[in-house]
């Protein structure tokens, strides 16, 4: 879910405070995060343009499709891909593992309605996320409460056609978007999986690449910035060797690090930082090293 950092209501206090989006779907404001958890121009827009179309799952031709939603929210990405799924007229099965922080949205879950067909969609997923888990014959839904770092590496090699990658921001939320958090999702896609995110931070690009990742260009939905793709193998359209160069160069470009997947966020951030710092200094001196010997 992508957030956006607009400060939210004045009375927002601790607790999460409902938003209509430009669509007509509705998103939440969190101020622990202080982010909103979807772009206001559509919450629902953003699942499908941003992560369900870009992925390439509605184009495979296979009797079972397996996807990964690391960032589960209020379920629109899981929705979109249903929705789109059906609309394909898709006959096969489908497996979605949904990664969470905790089931405290329910109620507003329990609230949201499209009045159209995704309701009852919805209300398929509402009940996996209250119960856990949801299976039928063309649909098996694990949602997985916690820690997400807790889950992956227990999660099969290469199984995934998908990855939804939509935690919270790079800098709310660093332990989800280290270059050893991505190199579980590498391992974790099969070699025509597509990953999709809605950031274009350089620190996220540069893990992506640090990983071994090739990277594209996800769409911009509703005027924000565009997104990010990911791939094993050249499906998507990589970067240019220009803005690969760039990327290299951009200090920024320094990814988190979290080597156990067990770190505080506050001090991945810092260490982010620390390295940044002791870059800056080194390039100095080779900049000052290389004027004093022309």
């Amino acid at each position: 879910m992508q957030r956006n950092n607009n400060h939210g209501p004045a009375s927002a206090g601790d607790g999460p405070v409902p938003v209509a989006t430009g669509d007509g779907s509705c998103t939440l404001f969190l101020p622990q995060y202080g982010e909103h958890m979807h772009s206001l121009s559509g919450a629902y827009e953003e699942a499908l343009l941003k992560h369900v179309r870009p992925s390439g799952i509605l184009e495979r031709e296979t009797d079972s499709l397996s996807v990964l939603d690391v960032g589960f929210g209020l379920g629109y990405n899981v929705l979109a891909l249903i929705a789109s799924l059906l609309e394909v007229g898709y006959k096969g099965k489908l497996s979605v593992v949904s990664l969470e922080r905790d089931r405290k949205l329910l109620p507003f879950l329990e609230q949201i309605v499209f009045s159209d067909q995704r309701d009852e969609i919805y209300s398929v997923i509402r009940s996996a996320y209250s119960k856990g888990c949801l299976r039928s014959n063309s649909l098996s839904l694990d949602i997985l409460f916690g820690d997400a770092r807790s889950f992956v590496r227990s999660l099969p090699d290469g199984a995934y056609d998908a990855i939804f990658f939509d935690p919270f921001s790079p800098a709310r939320n660093p332990e989800l978007w280290s270059f050893h958090f991505f190199r579980e999702m590498f391992r974790l896609m099969n070699e025509s999986a597509i990953l999709t995110t809605y950031s274009s931070a350089p620190q996220v690009r540069g893990a992506l690449t640090a990983v071994g990742f090739i990277i594209g260009r996800g769409p911009a939905v509703g005027g924000k910035r565009e997104g990010t793709l990911a791939s094993k193998t050249d499906l998507i359209a990589p970067l240019s060797k220009i803005d690969m160069a760039a990327l290299t160069d951009n200090i920024r470009s320094v990814p988190y690090r979290d080597e156990h997947l067990s770190e505080d966020p506050g001090l991945i951030l810092e260490r982010r930082k620390r390295e940044i710092r002791a870059l800056r200094e080194q390039r100095s001196k080779m900049h000052h090293s290389g004027t004093v010997t022309d």
